[in-house]
C-alpha cells in the first residue's frame, strides 16, 4: 500500500486474540487495556492529521505552518497567475513575523542504513514543529508524511520500519506546565511500516526499541498509576512489554518488566521481571521460536543488562542485600554463548566480591558495566563503602592464615578476665559504701556551668577558606561528591575470576585502551599547586589491565592525544611538537619535528605556554599510521617517526581541511580503514567558502593517495552524514539571506538535490545581506570583519550601524540568523530595523586586552565609515561577557560611539582577577592567566596594566551612554563587576548608565520574559540614540522600585483580563 496525502482514516484495530496478541503463559498479569493505545492507521497517514500543501516545489518539506493543508487546486493557480502580473512590494519584518520563522533541527535528521529514507525537523520560533518522512530515489526525495510534532525518529536495521515519538504542541505544553496535575505516563508513538506506509500508534509508551535483526521491536507501556488511597504510599504504575513480530503483527506480552535489551546480533531479548509473588527473575526469550528461558532469579533486583557486540554474550549486575539508606554493592553476572540450544543459561560466570579475599574490605562493586572488545573481560567499577550493610558477609579466611593464638578468641567486653586486685578494689569499695550508712547523708558536689558554646545543639555553618588550599571552597563544593567516593575502574577477568582494580589515589583518570591489555592513568595531584594559577599539567601511567601494575611513562604533560588501535602508541604533546611513546618498548620519538609546519596552534594570542593542537590525532584501523592536522592540511605520519607525507594542499589558498564526520563508521570505532573513502570539510579562513571534498589512502589497489574538491562555495555547509550502508550523504547549506537547507547527494556530491525549502515566505520580506570589509588593526595586522546591509538598503541614504563584538566573528559571514524576540542581539532583527550591523575580528597583544580592541574594532568602523553608507554620529556598540568587557572599555577610550551596551562585562580587571568563576567554582585567576585574560601576572605585580585595560578606570572619559545588564545570579562574571561600574559612574556624574538588573538569572538570560524584556530594552535603548526614537522614561530618568512594582500589576491584570482563545472580551468578563 503506498503513502498517500489523502485525508487520514482510522481503521478499527482487529480484536486482540491469541492470532494477533500474546500474553506468555509463564507471565500471564493483569493486562493494561491495550486498545487504549493500540490503533492503526491505514496508508501511513496519522491520525488527526491534514496533508501538506502543494504550494512548495516538487519534492521540497512543507514548513510546520503549511503541514496539514489542503490542496490549493484551481485557486492555486488564479493566485499565481495575479502574482505574474503584478509583484507585492516587500515589506518589513516587524515582531508579530517571528514566530513563523523555521529553522532545521539537525538532531531529528537521520538516514535509514540503506539511504532510501530520510527524517528531518522543522521548528518554528513559536515551537511548533513538523518531523518530515521522505523517501530517497535515483538522486531525488519525495515527501512521504509529516508528523506534526514528531521527535525522536528511530529506523529499524533493515530500513523497513520507523519509529516516531510524538511530542506536545506549545500549548499543550504551557496548559501542561499550569496545570498542578502529574504528567500523563509515556508518550505516544507511531510505528510505521516503511513497506506499505501503514502505521500503528501506542499510547503510554516509556520506550521501543528495534531487535538487531530488525524482526521485531520490544515496546515498553506504562499504564495509569493506582488511585492514591490516604495513608498508603502511591504504586508505581502498571508496566507491560509487548514484543511485536513485525511482519505479522502478532504481539507477545509480558508483565512486571523492570529492564529490557536486545542482544547486538539476532534477536534475543533479556529481561528482569519483578514479580511480587515471586523471585525477582532475569531471563531470556527467543521471539522466534517463542521459548523462555531463566537465567536466573534471586531475591534482589538486576540493575543491569549489557549485550558484547556482535555475539551472544549478555553481561548483568544483581544487587546485593542492603537495608535502607545502606550502599548498594553487586554481584556480576556473564552468560556467554546463549545462541546455544544445548545449553539454556550459556557459559555462566559469576564474581561475588564478598567471597573474595583478595578483594578490599573498604569497596563494594557498582551496576556499572561495559564488555571488553574479544569478551575476555567486563571493565566494572567499585566505591569506598560509606553505608555498608550490617550483615555484609565477609570471606572466609583460611585457618592455616590465621595466627598462632587467635583461634577461639573471644571478643565480648562482658567476657573479659578481671585481675584479682580489681575485683578486691571493688569488693572494698562495696563494703565501705555499706557500713556508712549511718553518716550524715553529703549534698552532691555542684557541677559547673556550661558555656554557650557547650550548650549549643546545631553546629556553625562557617567555612575555612585558607591560603594554603589548593583547591578554593566553591571549587571543593562542586567537586564534592566526586571526590568525596570516587569511582574506580577495574577488570574482571572472566577465565580467571579475578578482579584487578586500575584506579587508585594515584591514577585518577583511567582510560582502558582499545586492545583491552592497557590502560592510560593521568594523575594531577603533583602539579595541582601549579595548577592554582597556571597550567594543568599530569603525570601519565601505563598500566597493565592483567596485574594492575603501573609504571609512570610521561611527566607534568598537558596534552596527551590518542592511542593506537593495537594499544602499542600513545601519542602527547610536548614544545609544540607532536610525540609517540611506544608502550613496547617505552621509546618516544618526535615524530612531527622534520616538518616546516606546526601541528598546534601558534597564532593562539592568549598567553599559554603549549598551544592546543589542532586535534587529537586519528589512527588507521591497522594502527600503521595516525592522521593530524595542522592549520589548513591533513598529514599521515607513521608512530615510528620515519614516515609523513601530506595529503592535501590548503596551505597555498589558506583553505582549512578537516575530516568530516560522515568518513566514520560503525564498525571502526572511531578509526578509519585505508580503503575507505574520507570525506573531508573545507573551510576558507579569508574567503569564509566552504564546501567539502574526499580523500583517498594510498593502497595496494591505488598506490598513490588522491584529493578531489567536490563543493566549494560562496555559502555555509555544514552536517555532512552519510547513511551507513549506501554511499548517500546529506548536508545543510546556508548564507546570511538564505536560511538553512537540507541537500541530498551522492558520493561526489554531483548535482545535490535540495530537499527543503524553509521560509518560502521570506521573498515578501525586506532582508539584509552580509559582506566581508578587510582593514588592519593599529599594529598593522590584515584583519576582517562581517557587515550586514540594512534590509531594504537603498544606495546614497545614510544609516546607523550597530557593532556587536567578542573576539573572532567574520567566520559567521554566511550564518543566518532567524529573528527572535529572545535575542538581544541579533543581527537579523537590527538589519530589518535599519541599522547596518558589523562585527569586526579582534586579535591581541600581551597584558593589553582592552587597548588591543580599541585598536582593532576603531580601524575597523573607520573603515567602513570611509564607504559613506553610514552615519558617523549614529553607531552603537555591544557585546555580551568578554564583548561587554571590551565594549564598556573602548567606550571609556573614544567619542566614536553615541550608545553602548554591555551584557555581563567585566569592569575591573584587579577585583575580576582575584574573583570566583561560580559556576564552575574555581578562581577567575587562571582564566586571566592561560586563557581570555591574557594578563599572565597578579595586577599588584602590574598595576599599571590593569588599570589602563579596566573599564572603571577610564570613567573620566565616558561620553557614551552606557547600558549594562547582569543577572543577580551570575556565575561566570561575578554582578558586583556591574554594581562597582554603575556606583562609580553615579559618583563620576554621569547622567547615561543605566543598569539592568534580573533576580535569580546566570550569565545568560533563561527565563522566558527576561529574554524578551532585555531585547526589547536592548532595541530601545539603540533606538533613542541612534535613531531619536524618545518617549521611554526608563532610559532618560529610570524607574523606582515602586514604579516598577506597580508597573508589573498592570501588567498582570492587563494580561488576567485578556480572553480566552475563542471567547470575546464580554464572555471573558462573565
Amino acid at each position: 500500500m503506498e503513502a498517500s496525502n489523502k485525508s487520514p482514516f482510522r481503521v478499527r484495530p482487529p480484536p486482540l486474540t491469541d492470532s494477533n496478541m500474546r500474553l506468555h503463559p509463564s507471565l500471564r498479569f493483569s493486562a493494561l487495556p491495550l486498545a487504549l493505545f493500540l490503533t492503526i492507521s491505514a496508508t501511513g497517514e496519522v491520525p488527526d492529521e491534514e496533508p501538506s500543501s502543494n504550494d512548495n516545489p516538487p519534492g521540497n518539506s512543507t514548513s510546520p505552518e503549511k503541514a496539514g493543508k489542503p490542496a490549493a487546486g484551481s485557486h492555486s493557480a488564479r493566485e499565481k497567475k495575479r502574482k505574474k502580473k503584478k509583484q507585492p512590494q516587500r515589506k518589513p519584518i516587524v515582531p508579530r513575523d517571528y514566530a513563523r520563522w523555521e529553522s532545521l533541527n539537525m538532531g531529528n535528521r537521520k538516514m535509514s542504513h540503506d539511504g532510501q529514507w530520510l527524517t528531518f525537523d522543522i521548528r518554528r520560533v513559536d515551537g511548533k514543529s513538523s518531523l518530515h518522512l521522505h523517501k530517497i530515489e535515483k538522486g531525488k526525495s519525495e515527501e512521504q508524511q509529516v508528523f506534526s510534532q514528531g521527535e525522536r525518529p528511530l529506523f529499524s536495521r533493515d530500513s523497513k520500519w520507523l519509529s516516531v515519538t510524538m511530542g506536545k504542541t506549545p500549548e499543550e505544553k504551557k496548559k501542561a506546565k499550569d496545570s498542578k496535575k502529574p504528567a500523563t505516563p509515556g508518550a505516544t508513538i507511531h510505528l510505521r511500516s516503511l513497506r506499505d506506509g501503514e502505521t500503528t500508534e501506542f499510547k503510554g509508551v516509556g520506550s521501543l526499541d528495534f531487535s538487531f535483526d530488525s524482526r521485531f521491536a520490544a515496546i515498553e507501556v506504562i499504564g495509569k498509576p493506582a488511585a492514591p488511597r490516604p495513608g498508603v504510599a502511591p504504586s508505581p504504575p502498571a508496566r507491560a512489554l509487548l514484543v511485536r513480530h513485525l511482519a505479522t503483527g502478532k504481539d507477545t506480552t509480558f508483565g512486571n518488566v523492570t529492564k529490557f535489551a536486545w542482544s547486538k546480533k539476532g534477536s534475543l531479548l533479556a529481561l528482569v521481571v519483578d514479580s511480587p509473588s515471586i523471585s525477582n527473575a532475569l531471563q531470556l526469550f527467543d521471539p522466534v521460536s517463542e521459548i523462555l528461558r531463566t537465567l536466573e532469579s534471586s531475591d534482589q533486583d538486576y540493575t543491569a543488562l549489557l549485550w558484547r557486540k556482535d555475539s551472544f554474550d549478555l553481561a548483568a549486575a544483581r544487587q546485593m542485600k542492603f537495608g535502607d539508606k545502606e550502599d548498594i554493592s553487586h554481584t556480576l553476572l556473564t552468560f556467554r554463548k546463549l545462541d546455544n540450544p544445548d545449553s539454556p543459561t550459556g557459559e555462566q560466570a559469576i564474581y561475588d566480591h564478598s567471597k573474595d579475599a583478595s578483594f578490599s574490605p573498604d569497596h563494594y562493586l557498582t551496576a556499572s558495566l561495559n564488555w571488553d572488545k574479544e569478551g575476555r573481560a567486563l571493565h566494572c567499577s567499585l566505591k569506598k563503602w560509606e553505608n555498608k550493610p550490617k550483615d555484609f558477609p565477609a570471606p572466609r579466611k583460611n585457618p592455616e592464615k590465621q595466627g598462632p593464638g587467635k583461634k577461639g578468641k573471644k571478643n565480648s567486653n562482658s567476657d573479659k578476665e578481671r585481675s584479682p586486685a580489681a575485683s578486691d578494689d571493688q569488693k572494698d569499695s562495696s563494703t565501705v559504701r555499706e557500713g556508712n550508712d549511718t553518716s550524715e547523708t553529703k549534698s552532691p558536689p555542684e557541677m559547673p556551668s556550661k558555656t554557650l558554646r557547650e550548650t549549643m545543639t546545631t553546629p556553625s555553618n562557617v567555612e575555612v577558606w585558607h591560603s594554603r588550599d589548593v583547591t578554593i571552597m566553591p571549587r571543593q563544593k562542586k567537586e564534592a561528591s566526586n571526590r568525596k567516593n570516587p569511582a574506580r575502574k577495574a577488570v574482571w577477568w572472566l577465565s580467571e575470576n579475578k578482579l584487578i582494580q586500575l584506579e587508585t589515589e594515584l591514577t585518577e583518570r583511567v582510560t582502558i585502551m582499545k586492545d583491552g591489555l592497557r590502560a592510560i592513568g593521568m594523575d594531577s595531584s603533583p602539579h595541582e599547586r601549579a595548577a592554582m594559577f597556571g597550567p594543568r599539567l599530569h603525570d601519565v601511567y601505563a598500566i597493565s589491565t592483567q596485574s594492575g601494575k603501573r609504571n609512570r611513562i610521561l611527566k607534568a604533560v598537558k596534552f596527551t592525544l590518542s592511542t593506537s588501535p593495537n594499544g602499542r602508541f600513545l601519542l602527547f604533546v610536548r614544545g609544540g611538537h607532536i610525540w609517540s611513546h611506544d608502550l613496547r618498548t617505552g621509546k618516544q620519538r618526535n615524530i612531527t619535528s622534520r616538518l616546516k609546519t606546526s601541528f598546534t596552534d601558534e597564532k593562539d594570542d592568549t598567553l599559554a605556554e603549549e598551544k592546543r593542537p589542532f586535534g587529537n590525532g586519528i589512527w588507521l584501523t591497522d594502527s600503521s599510521g595516525v592522521l593530524l592536522y595542522d592549520r589548513y592540511d591533513i598529514w599521515l605520519l607513521d608512530p615510528l617517526g620515519e614516515q609523513a607525507r601530506k595529503l592535501t594542499n590548503g596551505r597555498k589558498k589558506q583553505i582549512r581541511h578537516r575530516i568530516s564526520q560522515a568518513s566514520y563508521r560503525e564498525e571502526n570505532d572511531g578509526n578509519i580503514a585505508r580503503k575507505d573513502r574520507i570525506y573531508v570539510g573545507l573551510f576558507g579562513e579569508r574567503t569564509k567558502k566552504s564546501g567539502y571534498g574526499s580523500l583517498t589512502l594510498a593502497n595496494r589497489k591505488n598506490p598513490a593517495s588522491s584529493f578531489q574538491t567536490h563543493l566549494l562555495e560562496d555559502a555555509l555547509m555544514l552536517f555532512l552524514e552519510r547513511a551507513r550502508d549506501a554511499e548517500i550523504l546529506t548536508f545543510t547549506r546556508e548564507r546570511s539571506d538564505q536560511s538553512r537547507d537540507l541537500y541530498l547527494g551522492g558520493p561526489a556530491l554531483e548535482n545535490a538535490h535540495q530537499v527543503t525549502g524553509t521560509n518560502p515566505f521570506q521573498k515578501n520580506f525586506r532582508w539584509g545581506r552580509s559582506e566581508l570589509v578587510n582593514f588592519r588593526n593599529k599594529q598593522g595586522i590584515a584583519l576582517q570583519g562581517m557587515l550586514t546591509y540594512p534590509a531594504g538598503y537603498r544606495t546614497g541614504k545614510k544609516y546607523p550601524m550597530i557593532v556587536y563584538i567578542y573576539e573572532k566573528r567574520s567566520q559567521d559571514l554566511h550564518r543566518y540568523y532567524t529573528p527572535s524576540e529572545k535575542h538581544p542581539y541579533n543581527p537579523c532583527v537590527f538589519s530589518a530595523e535599519g541599522y547596518f550591523v558589523f562585527q569586526p575580528d579582534i586579535v591581541y597583544r600581551p597584558q593589553q586586552p582592552g587597548i588591543s580592541a580599541v585598536e582593532c574594532v576603531v580601524p575597523a568602523v573607520e573603515k567602513v565609515l570611509e564607504t559613506g553608507m553610514v552615519d558617523p554620529r549614529r553607531v552603537g556598540l555591544m557585546g555580551h561577557s568578554w564583548g561587554a568587557y571590551q565594549t564598556s572599555f573602548i567606550v571609556t577610550r573614544t567619542d566614536l560611539f553615541s550608545a553602548a551596551v554591555a551584557g555581563a562585562p567585566l569592569t575591573d580587571l584587579m577585583s575580576m582577577s582575584v574573583s570566583v568563576y561560580w559556576n564552575s567554582g574555581g578562581t577567575n585567576a587562571r582564566i586571566f592567566a592561560q586563557s581570555q585574560g591574557r594578563m599572565n601576572k597578579p595586577f599588584w605585580r602590574d598595576a599599571d596594566n590593569y588599570a589602563r585595560n579596566s573599564p572603571i578606570h577610564g570613567l573620566d572619559t565616558l561620553n557614551t551612554p552606557l547600558l549594562i545588564a547582569f543577572g543577580d545570579k551570575d556565575g561566570a562574571v561575578d554582578w558586583d563587576q556591574g554594581i562597582e561600574m554603575y556606583n562609580a559612574a553615579r559618583w563620576a556624574g554621569k547622567d547615561d548608565v543605566v543598569l539592568l538588573v534580573y533576580p535569580g538569572e546566570n550569565h545568560g538570560l533563561r527565563k522566558e520574559e527576561n529574554m524578551v524584556d532585555y531585547h526589547y530594552r536592548v532595541r530601545e535603548w539603540m533606538a533613542h540614540f541612534l535613531k531619536n526614537e524618545t518617549g521611554n522614561k526608563w532610559i532618560t530618568e529610570g524607574k523606582s522600585f515602586l514604579e516598577r512594582e506597580k508597573e508589573k500589576e498592570e501588567i498582570k491584570k492587563k494580561n488576567n483580563s485578556k480572553p480566552a482563545p475563542g471567547k470575546t472580551q464580554t464572555e471573558a468578563g462573565k
